[in-house]
């Protein structure tokens, strides 16, 4: 198939079909081919609620692709015209759905409480351009043509539909939805965008290189937003943006993460472990006994624990001498044990505060297969 080309029909475009006239009614219709007539798709209301129908202008021969009493709408081909993208509202609220040609294997590629309209398909192939109300504003969006990534485009107040679409929107049984007035003024501004990661903690020191021998850069704060530009192969640490340009590595346990790191790029930066600390003589005057420190964070799979998907990782600990104690950021008694089970490769975290109010930290990294 050659590339597709989308045509608006804003009047009656009138088909002759075995001796009678089909009207198409200011429906979104696509052709299939560039260059020659090639099959139509288009939305109709003809059955009594909006579907999908192909027309042959040639010969006349109309086929119905979609048999649904929800309402279908806004149909187009895919570049090479094999697929189709619609939106529809059969699972309550209109979502982004894609077809084969002939109608068959139908896919719903978004899954939300707003509704996903005006799918376009992108020249690519592999990604397609609708708008949605899932923010509160008609703003525009990018599906993966597998509906595994979704992207937002356009965050303001304005209403990113093609002009007129509030009042040829197809509602509930097919009724046209009458348009609302806009807002004269503004009374709120709209939601500030998302950042990719907070800090969890009270304070956390940003550094210049993964680990914690690294020299530190600055130290953040609670609920500081973060920009995350990078990560190490295991996740343990990553690099990111403060609101004020700073650059530098924070450990990932010590964060509230909104992003998937999997669709963060590793960066090879060296890591520097903690520097083992060099004994000093105390003098045995004017110095209070003090409880001997011991710490040890373990798991019952080694040091560097690696399991398959589904199978759980025992994590214990036993502290002494100590003055508090964290697991995950969650205080814990000295002595205690967890099950873990993740499902991708993931770092914990045991956080010990000593008697004199210097940290230890301690990782252990879960490796799944």
């Amino acid at each position: 198939m050659k590339r597709s080309r989308s045509l608006w029909v804003m009047m009656l475009a009138i088909a002759l079909v075995g001796g009678a006239f089909l009207a198409l009614q200011g429906t979104p219709v696509d052709a299939q081919d560039d260059t020659g007539p090639g099959l139509i798709v288009y939305a109709s209301d003809e059955t009594g609620n909006y579907e999908i129908f192909t027309l042959d202008p040639e010969t006349g021969e109309l086929l119905q692709l979609t048999d649904d009493p929800a309402v279908d709408t806004h149909p187009m081909w895919s570049p090479d015209g094999e697929r189709i993208v619609f939106s529809s509202d059969r699972d309550g609220d209109f979502e982004i759905y894609v077809m084969d040609a002939d109608g068959s294997n139908v896919e719903q590629l978004t899954r939300n409480d707003a509704d996903d309209v005006q799918p376009r398909w992108q020249p690519n192939g592999e990604h397609i351009l609708y708008v949605s109300n899932v923010n509160g504003n008609w703003d525009l969006y990018v599906v993966s043509a597998d509906g595994l990534s979704v992207r937002q485009l356009s965050n303001d107040p304005f209403d990113e539909r093609h002009f007129g679409a509030a009042e040829d929107d197809a509602g509930e049984e097919g009724q046209v939805v009458e348009p609302t007035a806009p807002d004269v003024v503004a009374t709120t501004p709209p939601p500030p965008a998302q950042p990719d990661a907070t800090v969890s903690v009270s304070r956390l020191n940003l550094r210049g290189n993964p680990g914690e021998g690294a020299n530190v850069l600055t130290v953040l704060n609670e609920d500081d937003p973060l920009e995350i530009i990078g990560r190490r192969f295991d996740n343990s640490w990553v690099q990111v943006r403060t609101a004020t340009g700073t650059i530098g590595w924070v450990s990932t346990p010590l964060l509230n993460i909104t992003v998937q790191l999997a669709n963060i790029p590793v960066v090879d930066a060296p890591f520097f472990a903690p520097p083992t600390p060099m004994p000093t003589a105390i003098p045995a005057t004017n110095t209070p006994d003090l409880p001997p420190v011991f710490i040890s964070f373990t798991s019952d799979r080694g040091e560097a624990p690696t399991i398959n998907s589904g199978e759980c990782v025992t994590l214990s600990w036993n502290v002494q001498g100590i003055r508090e104690v964290y697991f995950q950021g969650g205080p814990v008694t000295g002595q205690g044990s967890t099950q873990v089970c993740p499902t991708s490769t993931a770092t914990y975290n045991l956080r010990v505060i000593l008697t004199s109010g210097v940290e230890d930290n301690r990782y252990i990294t879960v490796t799944v297969n």
